[in-house]
């Protein structure tokens, strides 16, 4: 597995297609894939280009291939957060860029002009998890909703609040999550009783409130980070 984190992108690329599930804007729902972008793009661009555009033109830059999962957001890639906790055996890596200048709360009705296709929205919480362990089909699922649940434990714990209402924001209008899974030991749930789901929460909860608080990107990490997964 290899990173490479600029002010403009996040890539993170494997020796081979590993099993992805995501929300991804771009090649999102269940596939394998051996390339995650996470693209910082200008509001403008967002208006002009289709997400899938936007991509495949950063794609053929980097000579990635076509099955490349791709997500867009406005954050800073200088607070991207580099995640990882161990323990048995289980390694957990969250990768996070957070920016919450759309936050809403999911309960709650909001003014949009979008009725589910592909938003031009700016913000974003982006969450991309790897484990080196093998997510069963049911754990890629229960995988999201823990990853939902510590993002919004997180936002909890700041106070943000949706921009529309000023009640207590669950996320942004415009989210995605990603959850690679490895070819170690079978995980078969993911819930808050499981050591798994223990580990992906505690991560994601750093990840999310680390990025939003500023903390700088610790860039020296990611070679011991790369070294933990084999792939």
């Amino acid at each position: 597995m290899r990173i490479e984190h600029t002010q403009r992108y996040i890539t993170i690329t494997f020796d081979y297609p590993l099993r992805i599930l995501s929300s991804a804007p771009v090649n999102g729902g269940s596939r394998r894939a051996s390339s995650i972008v996470n693209l910082k793009t200008a509001t403008r661009d967002v208006m002009e280009n289709s997400p899938e555009d936007l991509i495949d033109d950063f794609r053929r830059e980097k000579g990635f291939s076509e099955n490349s999962v791709g997500l867009l957001t406005s954050a800073d890639m200088e607070y991207a957060q580099f995640i990882t906790v161990q323990e048995k055996g289980i390694r957990v890596l969250a990768v996070v860029t957070a920016g919450t200048s759309n936050a809403l709360n999911i309960a709650e009705r909001s003014d949009t002009e979008f009725s589910g296709e592909s938003a031009s929205r700016y913000g974003t919480i982006n969450i991309v998890v790897i484990t080196n362990c093998y997510l069963l089909d049911e754990c890629l699922v229960s995988s999201i909703i823990s990853i939902t649940e510590a993002k919004t434990a997180a936002l909890l714990d700041l106070g943000v609040k949706s921009v529309v209402s000023g009640h207590q924001a669950t996320g942004t209008g415009t989210d995605t999550v990603v959850v690679v899974s490895g070819n170690e030991k079978n995980i078969r749930y993911a819930g808050g009783h499981t050591l798994y789901g223990q580990l992906l929460g505690e991560a994601v909860y750093r990840g999310v409130k680390g990025s939003l608080l500023e903390e700088p990107t610790e860039v020296e990490r990611f070679n011991s980070i790369q070294e933990l997964f084999q792939f």
